[in-house]
């Protein structure tokens, strides 16, 4: 009886160690499926010739997704105990949360109420959940009861900016963006003393950019189907799936080593800054992927096109504009989602570390859009190619910059135990 009416205090926060519960892991998995729709809709946006339109609306969308993860890991490191009220009330947003994904096709269409009422719902638990812990700990009242006055406001803002609809149903949305946003920041401010495990929320944010990177794994998996069902060898898009394993391998590679779980122990007043920063490290990586998945889309329509017009030549032409339209968007998705993700990866390592050298990501970044830029001249799988090189160089150099920081630190311990005591021998009876 005592793990089901558990009282929902404030964790010790003083703990060495903190990982993530199978219960937090479970709930990442809801979010697997919701950045997979809004990663789908993005591809069929670039393959279809809205890359614009479809880039807004993913960007768009990514955001209530993006913030929900953060708001449900930012109360698991600051109350939740794990026990069966925190279990159900998890296991209720979870069914949220796969509503809201079913809710993004009809979402990027413009249909923006079934998204707003679900992502309202989805929400309810969670507020429930800081309602518990303002009940159970009074030293920590107003923190939990300010994170649940500001989502309440904001879910009731998104539900009208859908309703209302038009310019000033986006005025609303803007509003509920704001409270959104201001809420931790004002909660923080009326706690007496430190609210999240650093360990604990620097491992969350990189399991959730483990999660993101599956969309490019995803399509590598799509390219190699491609592939297989048409029973050729085709080195094109053996090329695009080879580049899009080595882009993703990266990305991972620059993360970690850039962003370790003792980034927030070195400077905890970066909390801020590292959580809203994460939103563009994260849909930037989703991104990837659709991009991919577009560029081998555009890669196989044009054979495709030119069989089922015998050879013709009114079908090559079309298969060929098929596969620089769709292929080009694609790359230049991956060139530029990617650059944002070293861009963001630069800031989250300057502000973990204010001395931290960041040159080597801005580099590949600034490469990265230079290549994007010359797609249409160079054609979209050398421009792959290239991101996946510019990638690699600053994975490379990040890591070399880590092994550095890491050996001289471990230099300078050693040389503070061995150094020798002046006052050793005046205390030597």
């Amino acid at each position: 009886m005592t793990d089901v009416l558990r009282r929902a205090v404030m964790r010790d926060h003083t703990v060495h160690e903190r990982p993530s519960t199978p219960l937090e892991l479970l709930f990442d998995l809801c979010f697997v499926v919701a950045v997979a729709f809004l990663a789908a809709e993005l591809h069929h946006g670039l393959a279809g010739g809205h890359a614009i339109s479809a880039v807004a609306a993913y960007a768009l969308l990514f955001v209530p997704i993006w913030w929900a993860w953060m708001s449900y890991s930012w109360f698991a490191t600051a109350f939740s105990h794990d026990d069966a009220i925190t279990r159900v009330l998890t296991l209720a947003q979870m069914g949220g949360v796969l509503a809201l994904a079913a809710a993004i096709p009809s979402a990027t269409r413009g249909e923006l109420v079934p998204f707003a009422v679900a992502y309202a719902v989805m929400r309810l638990p969670l507020i429930l959940n800081w309602l518990r812990s303002a009940y159970a700990d009074p030293v920590h009242r107003a923190f939990a009861v300010t994170y649940a006055a500001g989502s309440t406001v904001a879910q009731l803002l998104w539900v009208a900016g859908a309703l209302a609809g038009g310019g000033g149903g986006r005025v609303v949305f803007v509003a509920a963006l704001l409270v959104e946003l201001a809420t931790p920041v004002l909660a923080v401010r009326r706690s007496p003393d430190r609210v999240f495990h650093p360990g604990h929320i620097a491992e969350r944010y990189g399991l959730f950019t483990i999660i993101v990177l599956g969309e490019t794994i995803l399509a590598v998996s799509t390219g190699l189907v491609e592939v297989v069902e048409d029973g050729l060898v085709a080195a094109d898009v053996l090329l695009a799936v080879g580049c899009a394993l080595v882009i993703a391998a990266a990305l991972w590679w620059a993360y970690f080593a850039a962003l370790s779980t003792e980034a927030l122990e070195r400077n905890r007043a970066a909390a801020f800054f590292w959580g809203y920063g994460h939103y563009a490290i994260f849909a930037a990586i989703a991104a990837v992927g659709a991009g991919v998945r577009a560029l081998v889309q555009g890669l196989t329509a044009a054979p495709a096109s030119a069989a089922s017009a015998h050879g013709s030549g009114a079908g090559f032409a079309v298969g060929v504009q098929a596969q620089h339209g769709a292929g080009s968007a694609g790359a230049i998705t991956v060139a530029v989602a990617a650059a944002i993700a070293l861009f963001a990866l630069a800031a989250m390592a300057r502000a973990a570390e204010h001395r931290r050298p960041i040159g080597h990501l801005i580099g590949p970044a600034i490469g990265l859009l230079v290549a994007a830029a010359a797609t249409t001249a160079i054609g979209p799988l050398v421009t792959l190619a290239l991101v996946a090189l510019l990638c690699c160089g600053a994975a490379a150099v990040v890591r070399n910059v880590h092994v550095g920081e890491r050996d001289g630190d471990a230099a300078v311990v050693e040389a503070l135990a061995t150094e020798p005591d002046p006052g050793a021998e005046q205390r030597r009876p």
